[in-house]
This record gives C-alpha cells, structure tokens and sequence, in this order.
C-alpha cells in the first residue's frame, strides 16, 4: 500500500515537473511603437503593437489578450472602431474593463503586427504627458496560455513654436559707402538680432571709412608742408666756387703786374 502511494506521489511530480518545463520553454515578446512621442494638442496619433521573437510551439500562436490603459486626462476616449486588428486579427474592445481581445484564424510563428490604436490628444494640455500601457498579456497556441511582459509608452503634448518652419536668416547684399542692403526676415527676434548686427556692420564700415579718410589727409597736409630736398646745387658749395675765382682773378692779376714791372 505505501509502495503504491508513494508510486502515485512521485508521477505527480514527474508530470507537474514536465508541465512546468513545457510552460517555461514557450515564451514571445510585446512590443508598443508610437507614430510620434510628441503630438500637438487635438491631434491623433496611433500606437502599433506587435508579438516577436515567437518561442511557442511548432503551432504557433492564433489569440492574444490583455488590458488597455490611458491617462484620460490627456487623451480623448477611445472605443471599438478605434482599435484596427492587421494581418488577418479581429480585435473586441470591452470598454468597460478596458480589454482588448484579438483572434486569427491561422498561427503566426514569426514576428507581426497584430493592432492598431487610434488616439487623439485633447485640447489646452500642451506641455503635459500621457502614458498609454498594455498588460496582462496572454497568448495560446491552442495547447497553454503564454504570458509576455507588459509594456507601455508616453507621449508628450505641445504645439509648435512661432518661429518653427521659418526660415530666419538675412540676406546681407551690399556694404557700400555705409550703406547695408538686407532682405527682411519674419521673425520678430531674429529681425532684431539681425538689424543689431548690421548696424554694427555698418559702424565698423563708418569708423574704417573716417580713419582711412583722416590718414589720407594727414598724409596729404604733412607732404604739403614738407620742404622737398634741393635737385640742384646747394647755395653753400655756390658760393665757394665763386670765393676761390674771385681769389684766382686776383692772383692772377698781381702775377701779371709782377710779370710786367720785372721786364
């Protein structure tokens, strides 16, 4: 009899050790992807969900399951026409508890995508953020029910600047005798910027002009009162060679007169 008992105790174990080896060999993945992570205020947007890396079975898996949630706060509410099963998936939407219920008629053993939320952001929430998540995910393969992590996503709300999509830089065409030409820019702080640094432009332009101007005409004044070097002979040297032939004449005149008295 305990031979028996103890028969019966030990083919439970084996079979509820063989059942948990079968379950924990089977797995897959739940992966969320939003069209954008920033969407403008009263605007839709759409999160795809899709099963990959499929350990479950040589079947594969036909169902998918799990429970919806969304800051309402933030987003408007969805309902069942909301939510577009892909790839052959018809999706049930229970508004009540918020479970999305998906079914296909073959199985899938390769990554897919298996819905599609439509959502839309409400107005006057811009610089908040939402948290959409799916859980409690379970799939089948027709033999076990296969879990998967949950998985969520957050998207921010916020509008476009004034100045995005605008192009805010001018145009300089000419600098001339301290004149600027520019193009005019739509941007009112950009226009700013770009006025400060042409009026910049065009004082430096102004100071190089006067300096160039006040150099020029020193150079001018001081060449005008310069006394420019003699090419001709200088009065000094003139006026030796005039002292050494008055000198000559009269030696010249004396030798003569001596010349004569001696004769």
């Amino acid at each position: 009899m305990k031979n028996k008992i103890l028969t019966i105790i030990v083919m439970i174990l084996l079979m509820m050790f063989s059942l948990t080896m079968s379950a924990s060999a089977v797995s897959f993945t739940a992966t969320m992807t939003p069209s954008a992570t920033t969407v403008k205020e009263a605007t839709e947007f759409t999160i795809t969900v899709k099963v990959s890396n499929l350990d479950v079975g040589a079947n594969g898996i036909n169902s998918l399951e799990g429970y919806l949630k969304y800051d309402t706060d933030v987003f408007e509410t969805i309902s069942e026409s909301s939510i577009e099963g892909l790839n052959s998936w018809a999706a049930k939407f229970d508004e009540t508890t918020g479970k999305i219920s998906l079914t296909k008629n073959t199985f899938v053993t390769s990554t897919q995508e298996v819905f599609q939320i439509t959502f839309k952001t409400k107005q006057e929430v811009s610089g908040q953020s939402g948290t959409i998540s799916y859980s409690d995910i379970v799939a089948s393969n027709s033999e076990t029910n296969i879990s998967a992590t949950d998985i969520s996503t957050s998207i921010s709300i916020g509008n476009a600047s004034a100045g995005d999509g605008t192009d805010n830089t001018s145009n300089v065409t000419t600098i001339t005798n301290n004149t600027v030409t520019i193009n005019a820019v739509t941007s009112g702080t950009t226009n700013n910027t770009a006025t400060n640094a042409v009026t910049n432009i065009a004082n430096t332009n102004e100071t190089t002009n006067n300096a160039v101007s006040s150099y020029v005409n020193t150079m001018t004044n001081t060449n005008s009162e310069t006394n420019m070097p003699n090419t001709g002979v200088n009065d000094t040297v003139l006026k030796l060679i005039f002292v050494v032939v008055a000198v000559a004449i009269v030696f010249y005149i004396k030798i003569e007169k001596l010349n004569q008295d001696m004769k």
